[in-house]
């Protein structure tokens, strides 16, 4: 008898995740941004789509990459006090001293709102 939890067949092994690659035009802003937040050490990961960063104190963030994770913007956003403003059209973020950052929202807010918040990251003076 098969209980609802089981799998029926052999299992294959699943096909793995399609390995990807930073453009280099996105690692300047990551970096800089990275700077903004006080990383001594930026570390690219090739065919990951992400860098890991070192901080003076030893610390580091393993898996960053505020343009495709939302989790990674918003620690940014709110380590730099951003002001992020989301538009109908289009999203600004905005740091303390007036820098401001505008992204067309085209068919993707959310991606938008990532890449708008890394660029004006990435005006700030660390």
């Amino acid at each position: 008898m098969m209980m609802d939890n089981e799998i029926d067949g052999d299992m294959e092994e699943l096909p793995g995740q399609p390995r990807v690659d930073v453009p280099e035009s996105d690692l300047i802003l990551l970096q800089r941004a990275a700077h903004a937040i006080g990383a001594v050490r930026f570390e690219v990961v090739v065919g990951e789509g992400y860098v890991n960063l070192h901080f003076a104190d030893g610390s580091v963030i393993h898996s960053w990459n505020p343009l495709m994770f939302n989790g990674d913007a918003l620690d940014l956003a709110v380590r730099l006090r951003l002001e992020i403003y989301i538009h109908e059209h289009d999203t600004s973020a905005m740091t303390s001293d007036r820098k401001l950052a505008n992204e067309p929202h085209g068919g993707d807010a959310g991606a938008a709102t990532r890449r708008a918040i890394t660029r004006v990251a990435g005006e700030i003076e660390s």
